[in-house]
């Protein structure tokens, strides 16, 4: 029935427009709703309603909050109210700084998945890196091993071969040419020894372990009767005497290592040859319920050497580390596969020391 200019004009209407129509005609549809169920009939019942926010609607759609107090007489309300322009702004930027919060975590997981990715694409790389240096060291050695120690063997055949041709004419000579043929014979065997060792250390790298409890004892006195430390004892002090590996591969190792220990001590000879083993570590149960170990197995030689022998074994050590020779790689190869680790050093005193770690479960 009546109302101020100035809503007229922040709702962009004439009077005509509105006069004798509902408050409900520009009411948005929310505050229609909370008008007709809920402030109208408060209105009815207590004859007023006091601080009531509605929103009007202006001609062109556009939503105005207010703040509004009613009265109702016999015949007439009455409205009051205070356009909320702040409050506006105030629940816009709430609305906004929501949506940007909502992006912002969006964003931020896309990142962390992103993040994650990349971890894992950087510890592949890792790995291929490691595994390349790994195969880079061992191509290094295996070309010294073709380069120096095969080469070596034909250096000898090619050799005796043309002694025993210049002296092939001469009968006086013939015990000269079956020494050189016997020489022949013997080093031709040895490279062929050498090309089966280093065939078959080439082939580690494809081969997949059939692993099974060994009988540590057993093998060490099955291999060492056709080794250079054949003539020699041990002294057994193995608190264990199972180890959990591949037994062809296990045989290789032990072989190999009799091969450097026999080469280390060379026309010297031994004193003693002291076996350990123990646990040195226990880990979680594995998926098949055996309790896995790590299992030390240490090997004290004491050469038969003087004083100054022993300075000489530990000058030529290059710091307490072999030379590389192939019994050396394949004992590291081999301790590698199973998950070990193989050391071999030279004390002050001349004594080899060799520590490998390899597997051990119990039932």
């Amino acid at each position: 029935m009546a109302v101020n200019s100035y809503i007229i004009e922040k709702l962009g209407y004439t009077f005509s427009e509105l006069e004798n129509t509902s408050i409900n005609s520009i009411l948005s549809t929310g505050s229609r709703i909370l008008y007709k169920t809920h402030f109208y009939p408060t209105l009815m019942g207590k004859g007023k309603v006091q601080e009531i926010v509605l929103s009007l609607t202006g001609k062109d759609g556009t939503k105005y909050p207010f703040l509004f107090n009613m009265s109702m007489d016999a015949s007439q309300i009455h409205i009051s109210g205070l356009i909320l322009n702040k409050r506006s702004d105030f629940e816009s930027g709430l609305i906004e700084a929501k949506n940007a919060a909502e992006t912002a975590l969006l964003k931020n997981k896309e990142l962390m998945l992103a993040h994650n990715e990349l971890g894992k694409i950087q510890k592949e790389l890792e790995s291929q890196l490691r595994e390349e240096k790994t195969t880079n060291k061992e191509l290094r050695i295996l070309n010294k091993m073709i380069s120096h120690d095969l080469q070596e063997p034909l250096r000898k055949i090619q050799l005796f071969a043309s002694r025993t041709i210049l002296k092939a004419d001469s009968l006086n000579s013939m015990d000269d040419v079956l020494h050189n043929l016997n020489r022949i014979i013997e080093v031709a065997g040895r490279g062929h020894s050498l090309t089966k060792r280093l065939q078959q250390y080439s082939e580690l790298e494809y081969y997949t372990l059939r692993k099974a409890h060994v009988n540590l004892t057993g093998i060490i006195e099955s291999i060492k009767t056709e080794s250079p430390l054949s003539t020699y004892d041990f002294i057994y002090d193995l608190e264990i005497n199972s180890l959990y590996g591949d037994e062809d591969k296990i045989t290789i190792l032990f072989t190999e290592l009799f091969h450097l220990i026999g080469r280390l001590i060379g026309s010297n000879g031994v004193k003693s040859m002291n076996l350990s083993s123990s646990i040195s570590a226990k880990e979680t149960k594995s998926p098949t319920n055996l309790e896995i170990g790590k299992l030390k197995i240490l090997l004290m030689v004491e050469p038969k050497i003087n004083n100054e022998d022993a300075k000489e074994m530990v000058h030529h050590a290059g710091g307490h580390r072999m030379g590389i020779n192939l019994d050396t790689v394949f004992c590291e190869k081999i301790t590698s596969l199973h998950g070990g680790t193989f050391n071999i050093e030279i004390l002050d005193s001349g004594k080899i020391r060799i520590a490998i770690m390899l597997p051990h479960v119990s039932l």
